[in-house]
């Protein structure tokens, strides 16, 4: 994989990626495109340059007290949502959330 951004580069070469997926971010109403990839010690997005949001996020595993599925614009079974400790929730739009959801919940467990 060919990446401007040092933190793309850094999960590319990472070995302790446990998953990755393309995913949207919701930042207000914009769903930004790029990757959510989980380590055991974060879970990170970086979005693709094409967006007009491109600062990346990063969250300490140790810090989300919630992770579960939520159905994108009420019916389309794509969402997950992630609650960290300070309350502040994200939502995601991902491929493979069960395996964020299940791999999340054993680091957390």
């Amino acid at each position: 994989m060919v990446a401007v951004d040092e933190g793309v580069v850094w999960m590319a070469r990472d070995p302790d990626i446990l998953v990755r997926a393309g995913a949207n971010l919701w930042r207000g109403r914009e769903a930004v495109g790029g990757w959510l990839t989980l380590t055991r010690e974060h879970l990170a997005f970086r979005a693709h340059g094409l967006n007009i949001q491109t600062a990346p996020l990063d969250m300490a595993v140790q810090d989300i007290v919630d992770i579960r599925k939520h159905r994108t614009y009420g019916f389309i079974p794509n969402g997950l949502t992630v609650t960290l400790a300070s309350g502040i929730e994200y939502r995601f739009v991902v491929g493979k959330r069960d395996r964020f959801i299940a791999t999340v919940q054993d680091l957390t467990a």
